[in-house]
């Protein structure tokens, strides 16, 4: 058998073969060249871009939880100037009163206390008094004790039947922080 030959030898394909050989061996190498630079730059910089896609979104969760402690913030710097003295709280002893009274509830007297709590930044207040009256007046003086003064808290709250006059008796201890309140008197000798 006689081997197949892919092309036929002539002078002119011998003659294009030896000029295109080079260009042949160039091509091939910049093809090379080329995947290689492609590998040496497409690897890291797809290590580059997850590493800076985790950047940003740590960048990102620390920017929410930066949003979310400014506007608790606020809501404390809101809460804190809304927050009573001693002195106004005193004062308040005569509001709770005038209350009571535009309601038909009776109060016969009413005591505080201050309290400093542990970490000695603000106060507890305290008022404790009877409200006496028809239990319907007694309830709208609640409801309107409550929306008037969001931060005053009703601690404790007991009800019986009143001995002396028709209707209910309300027992009542109610709180607030204060953020300024009396320090405690220093006993000296004598």
């Amino acid at each position: 058998m006689m081997p197949l030959k892919i092309y036929q030898e002539s002078k002119t394909t011998l003659r294009s073969s030896q000029h295109l050989m080079p260009l042949l061996i160039i091509t091939g190498l910049a093809v090379l060249t080329a995947v290689s630079v492609f590998g040496l730059m497409f690897y890291p910089a797809q290590d580059r871009l997850a590493k800076v896609g985790s950047s940003l979104q740590a960048a990102q969760e620390t920017q929410t939880k930066t949003q979310t402690a400014q506007r608790t913030q606020g809501i404390i710097d809101t809460t804190w100037h809304a927050l009573s003295d001693y002195q106004e709280f005193t004062d308040l002893s005569l509001d709770i009163a005038a209350l009571a009274k535009r309601n038909s509830v009776q109060i016969p007297g009413m005591g505080y206390d201050f309290k400093p709590l542990k970490h000695k930044l603000a106060a507890k207040g305290t008022f404790a008094f009877e409200a006496q009256g028809d239990y319907s007046a007694i309830r709208k003086f609640i409801y309107e004790l409550e929306k008037r003064w969001p931060y005053l808290f009703i601690e404790r709250l007991s009800v019986e039947q009143s001995k002396k006059q028709n209707g209910v008796l309300f027992r009542l201890r109610v709180s607030t922080f204060l953020k300024k309140f009396p320090q405690t008197l220093q006993k000296t000798k004598a």
